[in-house]
């Protein structure tokens, strides 16, 4: 999320004739977009903040503005900082340009505050949709994008500060989403990525996938994220099983194995509801990809909590997972009224166990593409551009990362690729044929693997 959020504040500001620049010391202006998910997020802009004194002593003009949830967040905390320029919370990403011109030219500044949980109520959502869609100016040479569907959360787990920074969940308007997928797919964008921090609660949600799969044939890859395990429906699944061009992989945290955790966290679902689901999903499609969310060290976990979650990733046998230890967020249930009796080291401890185990399934996953031909959507080059010839990276749609040898042209096409080695995390291989779109793109994947 808060990359697509990144973009459109550059392409705000691009669009009000502003230049970005590579190194923060030829900069007039420096925004830092930020995340309150966790605790050591906040820690690193903190710390950032000493540095950009320093360069603000050097060059007193120089603006300094923190933006996204930690301005939301942490307001108190920030404005006292005299460093820092502006202040401007995820909701009102669209007045930065207004307010750099409110402070650009005046001798004696005013710190910039614009923060604000956002309703259904609030016009600011007509200006929200705007920036959205502004960035549909310049689109061109773009193969990949982000599109977001809906906006904050209405789920309030225990441990989230997101409805506190981002507000209650918003829905976009199904023609607008339509809209802008429309003019990335005609730019020439061949895999969009729907967002939404429980994307899967949006109303008719298999409708809509149904509806961006069948009405643009020209858009390649369809991909969704973050879900919520308990909107996973039968429908959706059904959807992504029989749309070629939808994706086969699931992001879907769990966060615990355990059913007492699972209920202090307020996940609204069980161990056994989750493992049903994952069940049902590979019964539907047995080549999906299943990548899911881990906290370790929550409150009142203890060593029989943390083995039912071994266990589950056990069952589950996770392409990829993202394992947390627990970082207490202020205004937050469980920093409100659980103790924190997991100490640091144990949670170091548990964070480990579970990551090594992760690695040795993450590695038999890897293990298993060797010898196979798979298709990728080529990224980039990681080279400099010196060679047409280059070392090429891409993603399966699985979401496995890909490197091989090949020319620039390839980059933004989809490709079948010879896996011949593996490292800890990418495969690696040699390029065997450029994809035609002269068949579904599900019979093409069907024929590289004979």
């Amino acid at each position: 999320m808060n990359e697509l959020d990144s973009e459109l504040v550059k392409q705000q500001l691009k669009n009000n004739s502003y230049k970005f620049v590579e190194e923060d010391k030829s900069a007039d202006i420096i925004l830092v977009n930020t995340c309150s998910v966790r605790d050591l997020s906040e820690q690193k802009v903190l710390s950032r903040l000493g540095y950009f004194k320093l360069l603000k002593d050097m060059k007193p003009q120089l603006i300094i503005g923190i933006i996204g949830c930690m301005a939301e967040r942490k307001k108190e905390i920030l404005i006292a900082y005299p460093q820092i320029d502006l202040l401007v919370g995820p909701n009102r990403l669209y007045e930065i340009s207004t307010l750099l011109k409110n402070i650009i030219g005046i001798s004696k500044r005013t710190k910039q505050v614009s923060l604000f949980n956002i309703d259904r109520k609030d016009s600011s959502l007509e200006l929200l949709e705007r920036m959205d869609l502004e960035r549909l100016q310049d689109i061109e040479n773009r193969k990949q994008a982000y599109v977001r569907i809906t906006r904050g959360c209405n789920k309030f787990c225990s441990y989230c500060v997101i409805p506190k920074t981002r507000g209650f969940e918003i829905h976009r308007n199904k023609d607008a989403i339509l809209y802008e997928i429309k003019a990335l797919v005609e730019a020439g964008v061949v895999e969009i990525t729907l967002l939404g921090q429980t994307v899967n609660h949006y109303p008719e949600f298999h409708a809509l996938l149904k509806d961006i799969h069948d009405r643009f044939p020209k858009l390649e890859r369809l991909r969704f994220m973050t879900n919520y395990p308990r909107d996973i429906s039968d429908d959706i699944l059904d959807v992504m099983r029989n749309s070629s061009r939808i994706c086969k992989y699931l992001h879907i945290p769990a966060q615990s194995g355990s059913n007492k955790i699972l209920k202090l966290m307020n996940r609204g679902y069980t161990r056994e509801h989750y493992l049903a689901l994952i069940r049902k999903a590979r019964s539907k499609m047995p080549d999906i990809s299943i990548v899911g969310d881990m906290i370790v060290g929550f409150p009142g976990e203890t060593q029989e909590d943390f083995e039912q979650s071994l266990s589950l990733i056990e069952e589950v046998q996770y392409q990829n997972l993202y394992i947390f230890k627990y970082s207490p967020r202020p205004d937050t249930v469980s920093f409100r009224k659980m103790i924190e009796d997991v100490s640091s080291k144990e949670k170091q401890i548990r964070h480990f166990k579970m990551l090594s185990l992760q690695q040795q399934i993450s590695l038999k996953h890897l293990k298993n593409q060797l010898g196979k031909i798979v298709v990728i959507l080529v990224e980039k080059a990681l080279n400099a551009k010196l060679y047409m010839s280059a070392r090429l990276i891409g993603r399966t749609e699985g979401n496995d990362v890909v490197i091989f040898q090949g020319s620039r042209d390839l980059i933004g096409k989809i490709v079948n690729i010879r896996i011949e080695y593996i490292t800890s995390y990418i495969l690696g291989g040699s390029f065997v044929s450029e994809f035609k779109n002269d068949h579904s793109y599900e019979d093409h994947k069907k024929t590289s693997q004979d």
